[in-house]
């Protein structure tokens, strides 16, 4: 059943992202990885996680939708895949591209509500091959992540010239209010805390295979909440394989 589930969603992806007839660019993909990793923490019982993605661009306005497995993640309450609703609008300051965006968290087959929204906006700059990045994102005081979350990164990523090959890296760290210490470890499993990733790919269209590493900077130590999911969090090897189209 929860399979079914996860196809049907994935079938309703060109409705999510609707007027794509009239779009001036549409874009997006299926991908396997071997785990559903977010800011250091695994979003699939750190066990492969298939997604299919689609994305409207609209002049600055763009509308995306992606919709993964979460292979009955305790993170979140057993839920079997999450779609992740973005609408977000771009524009240039000079030399750098300015983006905002929200989303929406709408997962599928949790034992209970926990669908959740957050806001964002990232600057960008580019020098040639070689893209620096920096922003935040905040989640507003909700119920079902037991309080407010905020995420600050930097990012950078380069292509290494004459192949096919880029290189990045990112840092990030996550704070935030405890209304509910329980469902607050569901984004912050032992409070804040800082996540980092290094990734390699390869890039031919259609086809992208890549490695990452993820880590945190978690402490050894237990939490009583059932959204922690300590045993999937933290540092790992990674691989995923993309078809865009």
């Amino acid at each position: 059943m929860k399979r079914i589930k996860f196809i049907s969603l994935v079938a309703l992806l060109p409705a999510l992202v609707g007027g794509a007839a009239h779009a001036q660019d549409l874009s997006g993909g299926v991908e396997l990885a071997t785990d559903e990793s977010r800011r250091g923490l695994s979003w699939s019982e750190g066990r492969v996680a298939a997604s299919a993605d689609a994305l409207v661009a609209l002049g600055a306005l763009d509308a995306s939708a992606r919709i993964v497995s979460t292979r009955d993640s305790t993170r979140h309450a057993g839920a079997d895949a999450v779609a992740d609703l973005e609408l977000g609008a771009a524009t240039d300051a000079g030399p750098f591209r300015l983006r905002g965006h929200v989303t929406a968290h709408v997962f599928t087959g949790a034992r209970e509500r926990m669908d959740y929204v957050e806001l964002g906006g990232r600057a960008s700059y580019t020098l040639g091959p070689l893209q620096l990045g920096a922003g935040a994102v905040y989640a507003p005081d909700q119920r079902a992540i037991g309080g407010d979350n905020l995420y600050v990164f930097a990012s950078a990523n380069a292509g290494v010239p004459a192949t096919p090959l880029s290189a990045s890296a990112s840092i990030g760290r996550s704070s935030g209010t405890t209304d509910d210490p329980l469902r607050a470890a569901r984004l912050r499993p032992l409070g804040t805390y800082t996540d980092w990733r290094l990734g390699l790919e390869f890039n031919k269209f259609p086809f992208t295979l890549g490695i990452d590493y993820v880590g945190t900077d978690f402490a050894r130590r237990t939490t009583s909440s059932p959204f922690a999911d300590l045993g999937n969090s933290g540092d790992r090897v990674m691989g995923r394989v993309r078809l865009s189209f």
